[in-house]
């Protein structure tokens, strides 16, 4: 514990804390082979090695020179320098030699056979997310370092481990870019046939979002409608119509009633006319001859109807137009999703920046360090607080957890970051004695300066030996932080209740509601400090189980149950233009909204995503059949991936983190599993009573 006051912790100190994490990797032995291996690689990787390795002295000795000094800069320059080199080696070994053999070469197509396995190879999609070579071999060295002696079959698992972890994560949406067809003819002397518009449906796969180590990408679809196109055609075609004909007609007419009248000769009407006047009345008679039978022959020019053939023009005009979507997309560089994967590994800033110095070598510049130390990674907005019971994991002593959430109900610090700091600073009481180089005291390492009051201190953060550190009247006067945990009269930073209530009273008075990370800063310092205890803080938070506490929900073993509160806002299926998976429940004006698992299984996923935000998936075996559900949108998360959760477990409240317009639980189940085209979407309505 150390603060602007404060001296500098002697060297030895420093090597002890800031070096713990490199240290560890040369403190066990490195078998023969790796040996040989990083020898033999050496030399061709040294000369490329060398920017990199200076980048990451420069990193690195920035919080050295402040803490151990120039001159122990010279005696852990070599340990680095080494390191770097040896992991350096070996990831550029297993990623771009071509010359191995035996295991080598089984390893390195093991890192490409992963690396492709993370996508689908075959989309143009998704080719370009897969998880590089480089990123897998950068990190499983630090798993591989840990082992004294190594299998294939252990690497691999190390290897198919990580790429796993790292895998982008992708979701697709069905979107209707339907099309319509109108069709109008029109034939020469009719009226023109306009048809009804026929729409057709025609959905499409299109891709919404995309997770990946380093950042995410949201496509928006903004739906369009083309302007009707037309295309005539024109052909003809025979029809059958009615004509008018004339032609003669040949009449037998005796010659002796030529000039008579005969009003029942059924060719005329007339009883008044002759049959030569009537004759005459046509204008195209024959004049008529009486041959040797008395009969003389009469053509008469008569009209028909008859159908005859006729070409005519036909225009038949097709219209048609379509929906269609204008894209774009919004990219994001984001090491949230990466920085928890190595947080859940409870990997501290030191082993941060030689995976930077690995991939930096074998892929090119990252600023994921950079990164870091500007945004704290996922910290800063993942706080849990729970009303129920807690029950720790990840090695944090039970026996403490009444004193840390004491401590959290009366300063608002949550108990997971005094755990990390009784972590870091003694792990957890078992460092003996509790008296640092640097004269810090007790179970969270105060100075005693810092506690009774720098108005005592006569140097080094050192008070006299006259000066009670203990009397509350004497902290009071001096201004210190000392804090009687346990109220028995007295503020002894070796009481533990004490030493915690005073680390948390420290941390709320220098801003812990505000800005955590720069509160912790405070406690020493060291920017490396406050990520290590931030890593710490996000494992102790997310491996314990939260449980009970108000609106629990009633639990429905073999079956599923609601996984929150609230009305639904939004059901399964169609909606504006693409397809909802899942339904929504909303907030509906409330606060602090506990999301619940709906059913026993494991955590697959659990993470910061830019489009569902703080998300958790988890895989259930129900009747035995296999689902899969999602949890979006979360405040924050209480879980993290592999850990196993029971029917009704508290996973996180109620938020609006990712891509929404408002505050609310999107919840979807999938069986077998979660796919990124959600083919295997299953309506909730059909499990869980809403």
């Amino acid at each position: 514990m150390s603060d602007n006051k404060n001296t500098q912790e002697t060297l030895n100190e420093k090597l002890v804390n800031g070096m713990k994490g490199l240290g560890r990797f040369l403190s066990k032995p490195f078998s023969k082979k790796l040996k040989k291996k990083a020898v033999a690689i050496g030399k061709k990787a040294l000369k490329a090695a060398i920017k990199v390795i200076l980048k990451v002295l420069k990193q690195i000795l920035s919080w050295i020179i402040g803490t151990v000094g120039v001159p122990g800069i010279l005696i852990i320059l070599g340990t680095i320098i080494v390191t770097v080199l040896i992991s350096v080696a070996l990831s550029f070994f297993w990623t771009t030699d071509s010359k191995l053999s035996g295991d080598d070469a089984k390893i390195q197509a093991y890192i490409k056979e992963q690396s492709q396995s993370t996508v689908n190879m075959n989309s143009e999609l998704e080719r370009p997310y897969r998880v590089p070579e480089g990123l897998i071999s950068s990190t499983i060295m630090l798993d591989f370092f840990e082992q004294k002696d190594y299998s294939l079959k252990q690497t691999k698992g190390i290897i198919k481990n990580m790429a796993t972890k790292l895998a982008p994560e992708f979701e697709y949406g069905q979107y209707d870019e339907w099309k319509e067809k109108q069709v109008i003819v029109c034939e020469e002397g009719k009226k023109c046939d306009v048809g009804k518009i026929q729409h057709t449906k025609n959905m499409v796969t299109k891709l919404n979002s995309v997770e990946y180590w380093n950042g995410s990408t949201i496509f928006t679809y903004k739906p369009k409608v083309t302007a009707w196109k037309s295309n005539t055609v024109i052909t003809h075609k025979t029809i059958k119509v009615d004509k008018k004909v004339e032609y003669w007609k040949a009449l037998s007419v005796p010659a002796y009633l030529a000039d008579q009248t005969d009003p029942y000769y059924p060719f005329f009407n007339s009883s008044s006319k002759s049959w030569k006047s009537l004759l005459a009345e046509e204008k195209r008679q024959e004049k008529y001859n009486v041959n040797t039978t008395g009969y003389t022959k009469v053509y008469l020019l008569k009209t028909k109807t008859v159908k005859v053939d006729k070409v005519i023009e036909v225009k038949t005009t097709t219209k048609t137009r379509q929906q269609y979507f204008d894209s774009s997309k919004q990219v994001t560089q984001d090491y949230a999703n990466f920085d928890s994967i190595l947080n859940s590994m409870g990997l501290g800033l030191d082993e941060k920046m030689l995976i930077e110095a690995n991939y930096s070598f074998l892929e090119g510049d990252i600023n994921y360090i950079d990164w870091l130390k500007g945004n704290g990674g996922v910290f800063g907005f993942d706080d849990i607080s729970y009303d129920g019971d807690i029950i720790p994991g990840a090695g944090v002593p039970p026996q403490y957890m009444p004193i840390y959430l004491s401590a959290e109900k009366k300063y608002g610090v949550h108990w997971y970051t005094l755990a990390a700091i009784h972590s870091k600073e003694t792990a957890f009481s078992t460092i003996k004695p509790m008296i640092s180089y640097a004269g810090a005291v007790g179970h969270m390492q105060f100075l005693p300066s810092t506690w009774a009051g720098w108005k005592y201190n006569i140097g080094g953060g050192r008070v006299s030996s006259n000066t009670d550190i203990t009397n509350l009247s004497v902290i009071k006067a001096g201004g210190g932080y000392g804090v009687d945990g346990n109220n028995d009269g007295k503020a002894d930073p070796f009481t533990l209740e004490d030493a915690i209530f005073t680390a948390a009273n420290y941390l709320s008075k220098n801003g812990y509601s505000k800005d955590k990370r720069k509160a912790i800063y405070q406690y020493n310092h060291a920017d490396w400090y406050v990520n290590d205890v931030l890593a710490r803080a996000e494992k102790f938070k997310t491996s314990a189980t939260y449980s009970g506490g108000s609106d629990s929900p009633e639990l429905n073993p073999g079956s599923f149950i609601r996984p929150t509160t609230g009305k639904v806002t939004s059901g399964f299926g169609a909606r504006w233009g693409a397809t909802h998976y899942g339904i929504d429940i909303g907030l509906g004006g409330r606060s602090n909204v506990k999301i619940y698992a709906v059913a026993d299984g494991i955590v697959h996923r659990s993470y910061l995503s830019s489009s569902y935000g703080n998300v958790v998936y988890i895989q259930h075996t129900i009747g035995g059949k296999n689902y899969e559900t999602v949890y979006a949108h979360m405040q924050n998360r209480a879980v993290s991936a592999g850990t196993k959760v029971k029917q009704g477990q508290f996973l996180g409240y109620m938020g609006s983190t990712g891509n929404v317009t408002g505050p609310h639980l999107h919840f979807e189940i999938h069986s077998p599993a979660w796919t990124s085209n959600k083919a295997n979407a299953k309506n909730p309505a059909l499990y869980i009573k809403f």
